[in-house]
């Protein structure tokens, strides 16, 4: 049996996380001792410390261990959720690669006495009249998390209705503010005949910038587009909507290409 202190020499972990340990359930002594309350440890629990310790560095939660730990024998869970955090790892190094490319580029930019938000000037804006579409479309309240899988529902109903799609598809935002987890969309693709469940859909005049990239720079262009339509003495006339030019299942995020449209009146 070791002793709190000698079990924490060895692991490398501090009697106050070996206490809070015990407390959660994580890793509890072998014995307490009435008397004193001193906790003493079996010499084979150190092996299940430094796996905590290791499973730690993966980033598990001490929730995830504890359950881990509680079904160490259930091999086939281990190895899913280590795969889900092989997962989770490689996009958030994808996603701080991409970051790091970024502020380079600033950093580069503040080098050359540059400033930072040029970029919003290479944003050009156009003035279209756009086409009139009949549209098979269905609006939901919904986590924009999950897009691609409504998206997927009304492809579905197309090939089981046998509809013929004219354009690429698109999606309307009627939300009044931003809440990606509730947000009020309709998602739509035109169609080359009317039916009984299609609607006309005729945005006329509309100011339109095209991203071509990830997701994250959309504020970018919602920015531009609406000093566009101050400076210009215009006005919303209705929701804005996406046309999206690259199929999302199958483009790298970077070669994204989509429209955003803003209806507007003088």
């Amino acid at each position: 049996m070791l002793t709190i202190g000698e079990f924490s020499k060895i692991s490398h972990l501090t009697l106050k996380t070996l206490r809070y340990y015990d407390e959660i359930g994580l890793l509890k002594p072998t014995f307490i001792d009435a008397k004193n309350n001193y906790r003493y440890y079996n010499i084979s629990q150190l092996e299940t410390a430094l796996l905590i310790a290791r499973l730690k560095s993966y980033l598990f939660s001490l929730e995830e261990i504890k359950v881990i730990l509680a079904n160490w024998e259930d091999t086939e869970l281990l190895n899913s959720k280590m795969k889900a955090k092989q997962e989770n790892l490689t996009q958030q190094i994808t996603f701080y690669s991409s970051l790091l490319k970024k502020l380079k580029i600033d950093i580069q930019l503040l080098d050359e006495e540059e400033n930072i938000m040029g970029y919003l000037d290479k944003i050009e804006i156009k003035l279209v009249d756009h086409l009139t579409y009949n549209i098979l479309s269905q609006r939901k309240q919904m986590n924009t998390a999950d897009f691609l899988l409504h998206f997927n529902e009304l492809f579905s109903k197309i090939l089981f209705e046998n509809l013929s799609p004219i354009a690429k598809p698109l999606a309307i935002f009627h939300s009044s503010e931003y809440e990606p987890e509730n947000y009020d969309v309709e998602i739509a693709i035109p169609l080359a005949m009317a039916t009984n469940k299609t609607k006309v859909f005729n945005p006329g005049l509309c100011a339109m910038a095209t991203l071509i990239g990830s997701y994250d720079e959309l504020p970018s262009i919602h920015t531009k587009l609406h000093v566009w339509i101050d400076e210009n003495n215009y006005k919303l006339n209705g929701a804005p909507f996406e046309v999206y030019q690259t199929d999302p299942y199958s483009t790298p995020e970077e070669n994204n290409i989509i429209e955003v449209y803003f209806p507007i009146k003088k």
